[in-house]
């Protein structure tokens, strides 16, 4: 079953068949005709092959509801009233009110412009038109992207601004007089986001890399408080040690003063002072060895730690 929303782009193209059996070559669909005062397609402009290669064929219009989509193609109906002058009476417009859209500048009420029309996305049983894409030129597009306006936001055709218009299926004949136009829509149309330009991109890429930014700061910050946490349990045990050094020492001292005192009835003094300081020190450094000993690796728990808390998910 055929979809019915299509864009200009998928229809402009499009091989066409037509004649009494529906194999016959027409040719390719070169534009989509408007209604004058509707937003809504009313036909295409098919592009016949020159005759002989030389002699140039007139165009033919086909109606919206004058043809079957098959295999890919646009089959005309074997009917009169499916092209050209029949169709428009048939569809109650007159063939030189009609518009083409695609190209037209497009202006907001309040005269702000928003580049051409560029892709027409309608209802291929209707014709009614869905969106509009903008157009701004290749070097626009591409830095600044292209806005997608509802058809609730489309006013519709208006004469006598913007640029210059073409009659339907004469857009190269020279004319006396000029006649202006443009596709008018309403100001919230201001307020939509151009999408696809490199502009779109870098502000998106930028969120991403601040995003990231923030997550391998919050990361590397956890990894630190892990890894100082590690460095704390151990410096815990070296503190002890010191604690531990000094109360060794000061047993030591105790005991050799005791000694000393012991024997001053008698005069005999078997230890030097420096030999008693020297004592006490071998005592405390022995209980700071034990300590630190616990302490070993202090700085290899805190990159262990580190390391496990940057590779964890």
């Amino acid at each position: 079953m055929a979809k019915n929303s299509y864009t200009s782009n998928e229809i402009i193209g499009t091989r066409v068949i037509g004649g009494k059996n529906g194999t016959r070559r027409i040719g390719k669909v070169r534009r989509l005709v408007f209604h004058p005062k509707e937003k809504r397609v009313i036909g295409f402009i098919v592009k016949r092959p020159d005759l002989l290669w030389m002699f140039r064929r007139k165009d033919k219009f086909v109606s919206i509801d004058g043809y079957d989509l098959i295999d890919g193609r646009l089959c005309i109906r074997n009917e009169p009233d499916a092209t050209d002058r029949a169709a428009c009476k048939k569809l109650g417009v007159d063939w030189d009110s009609c518009v083409l859209w695609i190209g037209l500048p497009i202006l907001s009420e309040d005269g702000t412009e928003f580049g051409f029309v560029g892709t027409v996305t309608f209802n291929r049983l209707t014709g009614a038109v869905e969106s509009i894409e903008t157009d701004g030129g290749a070097t626009s597009n591409t830095l600044l992207g292209k806005r997608v306006i509802p058809a609730d936001l489309i006013t519709g055709f208006r004469r006598g601004m913007g640029a210059a218009i073409a009659q339907t299926g004469r857009e190269s004949e020279q004319t006396e007089t000029t006649e202006y136009g443009a596709i008018l829509v309403s100001d919230e149309a201001k307020d939509i986001v151009a999408e696809g330009g490199l502009a779109e991109k870098a502000g998106a890429a930028t969120a991403v890399a601040a995003d990231k930014a923030g997550m391998a700061v919050k990361k590397t910050g956890d990894a630190v408080n892990k890894g100082a946490k590690a460095v704390g349990e151990r410096a815990e045990a070296t503190k002890e040690g010191f604690v531990g050094f000094k109360d060794e020492f000061q047993k030591e001292s105790g005991a050799a003063e005791k000694k000393k005192k012991a024997l001053d009835g008698e005069t005999v003094e078997t230890e030097s002072a420096s030999e008693q300081i020297g004592k006490a020190v071998n005592q405390g450094a022995k209980a700071v060895g034990k300590q630190i000993k616990k302490s070993k690796g202090m700085f290899s728990a805190f990159k262990e730690e580190y390391d496990k808390a940057r590779h964890d998910d």
